[in-house]
């Protein structure tokens, strides 16, 4: 096994001192990253894991970095930026690119980068309720509405959407819309087409719902439901709409 050159974070919590090990080379498949993790005495990191690293962490620009998270449907649909442009396989692997945010299906022997860490596996909380309203989002103190609020299916631009929900007449409550932490928090890769629990949220459209974070003037970021996904369109595009309430 080639010995590539490290770089290292030291994460501090109040329980443990984590490291995140990444390398300095894009020469792994999905299942080389793992192995190269095992290894070195680490474990590969789940998507989730990865995406909520904070700012600081010493990413190579222009690099993406495999997860240890699959989606295996049997027919799966690789997306090139839109969820579903790219072929169809059996298994795909998902992927982190830190310089956009973004969370891409990818072929499992492409080769990019790996991402290890020292720390236990997480144990992810998921905190719902029913309300009359919708579905309380414990974890993120927010309240989404409920499918039936609006016309599920209905498509909007990014300034009719942000327009839809402050002006949405519901329950006596002010909506906007969700941010990207808030919108990814709810995708399940327990769950396939789509990746949310239906049981608190609903049959959710497949494909891109708005939040309200930004990369650019033109752009901003939307959750794929289909597969899970993190991409950036232009605000011009159209995209399903979940408003949220405080």
């Amino acid at each position: 096994m080639k010995n590539s050159g490290l770089f290292l974070l030291l994460m501090v919590t109040a329980s443990l001192n984590a490291g995140v090990y990444l390398s300095q080379s894009e020469e792994y498949t999905q299942e080389d990253a793992s192995r190269y993790c095992r290894e070195h005495g680490w474990r590969p990191m789940q998507i989730q894991e990865i995406f909520e690293l904070p700012n600081s962490t010493p990413f190579s620009p222009g690099f993406s970095y495999w997860s240890t998270t699959n989606i295996m449907t049997g027919e799966a649909i690789i997306g090139t930026g839109s969820e579903g442009d790219g072929g169809v396989l059996e298994h795909i692997g998902l992927a982190y690119y830190p310089k956009e945010r973004n969370v891409t299906p990818s072929p499992e022997n492409k080769k990019i980068a790996a991402i290890c860490t020292d720390a236990p596996p997480p144990k992810q909380i998921r905190n719902y309720t029913f309300d009359k309203l919708g579905t309380k989002d414990g974890q993120n103190s927010i309240l989404w509405h409920s499918l039936d609020a609006t016309d599920k299916k209905a498509k909007y631009t990014y300034e009719s959407a942000v327009q839809m929900c402050e002006n949405l007449s519901f329950g006596g409550r002010n909506w906007r819309l969700p941010t990207l932490d808030e919108m990814y928090s709810t995708v399940d890769y327990s769950f396939s087409r789509p990746t949310i629990d239906m049981k608190y949220f609903g049959p959710v459209m497949q494909r891109y719902y708005w939040t309200s974070d930004t990369l650019n003037d033109g752009e901003v970021y939307v959750v794929g439901f289909k597969l899970g996904s993190v991409a950036t369109v232009s605000k011009k595009e159209k995209a399903y709409v979940r408003c949220v309430s405080e």
